[in-house]
């Protein structure tokens, strides 16, 4: 046996014999070493996990070493030749997810687009909410979006319904709710909201979904829907109930074909469930005789509202985030996350397009983004141009007193609050309950701050 051999049998002896968890991932995001701690710590033997790839999203419950090795994922920048402490996550077989800190070294100079990474853990588990406040604001994102996946098991896989905000956590109970009742359900919200993402949760998450039919009452012709409702129909009538049938945009929906659905729901003839969008409520539409009465009563046994991102702001960092990493993990390229910058940015934008407008951008700037982090330079231009227009707001009615009474009194507390906070703008933001995207909006509406564009890093 030549010596070089030996040397390197000892070597793999030696680091199985170690107390610290293990791994080396080559330069595509492969596992192709992983010692005995660490595949004692994941609940796989080490065979089972090399040759599964890491991408930086987050997996949720996804059963499996695919699942395992994702949670096993450092942040980008290691790959390109930046060492760093990071967390990294494993589920446990009662449904727990545990992280641990490792330090992560990777086989280059840092010159290098793309090198191998040697991972060390540490021999604990963190305990839940260790010193988060420490970590990165995209490594807390990610850690945040992780837990939300893993937590809501694949009920809730679609961006839109990712958030804290109050009215989106009521929008994800009562889609629970909604599954589990077999009653018919109406989704309001605007255009790009995710009411067709909302539909897909309320049918999947049923214990038997069946069959999903979805007909665009704002594209197809009157006597196109009219013909697939009678299809559905005679179909169901030979087979067992179940199914769910969604009628996209049914504010959309023609007269006749509203008569026509009706007389199908009060007749029982449909064995589907049958789950509608609108960007209206359909009693406001009913009140001014443009939606059938009758046809409203039967569809909004439940009724559920999806606000705008404008009335979200607050999920905006989150949401970001989530779509960037469910864009890494079908993607080569790899993106740890958002700047401070960039999401002031994003957050001086109106979204009129909502949830899909922004999942737009998070794909445009994917493709454009220079480095590991998006900048503010990697936004797309219309973003700019937004954030430079917020600099310059339209001047009031001079004979509206009070507005420009209130409007000096908010631009003194928050100089003062910046002041205090040196400049700070998480500080500043929570002396004055605010949050920080929403204190940026306001200092660049108030003059208090020039928008960046070019994605420079703030002095403070």
């Amino acid at each position: 046996m030549s010596r070089s051999h030996t040397t390197a049998t000892d070597l793999a002896r030696l680091l199985d014999d170690g107390a610290a968890p293990l791994y080396v991932l080559d330069e595509d995001r492969r596992i192709i070493y992983c010692n005995a701690a660490c595949a004692l710590w994941v609940g796989l033997a080490a065979d089972e996990l090399v040759g599964h790839q890491c991408n930086y999203h987050a997996p949720g419950a996804e059963p499996g070493p695919s699942g395992v090795a994702v949670g096993l994922c450092p942040p980008p920048a290691v790959f390109s030749g930046h060492a760093q402490m990071a967390v990294v996550s494993c589920a446990r077989p009662d449904g727990r997810l545990v992280d641990r800190r490792g330090f992560f070294l990777p086989l280059a100079d840092g010159q290098d687009e793309s090198a191998p990474v040697i991972a060390i853990l540490e021999t604990s588990d963190c305990p839940p909410d260790a010193h988060p406040d420490e970590r990165p604001d995209d490594a807390r994102l990610h850690e945040q979006v992780r837990r939300f996946r893993h937590q809501t098991a694949g009920r809730f896989a679609a961006e839109s319904l990712i958030g804290n905000n109050p009215l989106v956590a009521r929008a994800r109970l009562q889609i629970e709710l909604a599954a589990g009742s077999g009653a018919s359900v109406l989704i309001v919200g605007p255009r790009g909201s995710g009411k067709d993402h909302a539909a897909k949760a309320i049918h999947y998450c049923q214990s038997e979904p069946g069959l999903l039919v979805p007909l665009d009452c704002a594209v197809l012709e009157t006597n196109v829907l009219r013909s697939a409702l009678r299809t559905l129909c005679a179909r169901s009538a030979t087979r067992p109930p179940g199914g769910t049938v969604v009628l996209e945009d049914v504010d959309s929906m023609p007269g006749d074909a509203q008569q026509d659905m009706a007389e199908i729901l009060r007749a029982g003839t449909l064995n589907m469930r049958v789950i509608a969008t609108s960007a209206a409520p359909l009693s406001v539409l009913a009140a001014e005789g443009r939606f059938l009465h009758e046809l409203v009563c039967a569809l909004s046994t439940l009724v559920i509202e999806l606000p705008p991102l404008a009335q979200r702001l607050d999920d905006l960092p989150l949401l970001a985030q989530a779509i960037l990493e469910e864009i890494n993990a079908t993607s080569y390229r790899q993106l740890s996350g958002f700047t401070p910058q960039a999401l002031d940015q994003l957050a001086a934008y109106s979204w009129p397009g909502n949830i899909d407008e922004l999942a737009a951008a998070v794909r445009e700037t994917h493709e454009k983004a220079q480095g590991c982090e998006v900048t503010a330079h990697d936004l797309p231009k219309r973003i700019h141009w937004a954030a430079a227009d917020a600099g310059h707001p339209s001047r009031a009615d001079d004979s509206i007193v009070l507005v420009d009474f209130l409007g000096r009194v908010e631009k003194e507390l928050i100089a003062r609050a910046m002041r205090r906070a040196k400049g700070n703008k998480s500080k500043a933001a929570k002396l004055l309950g605010l949050t920080r995207p929403r204190l940026y909006r306001r200092l660049v509406q108030l003059g208090l701050e020039q928008p960046d564009q070019r994605g420079a890093e703030p002095k403070n």
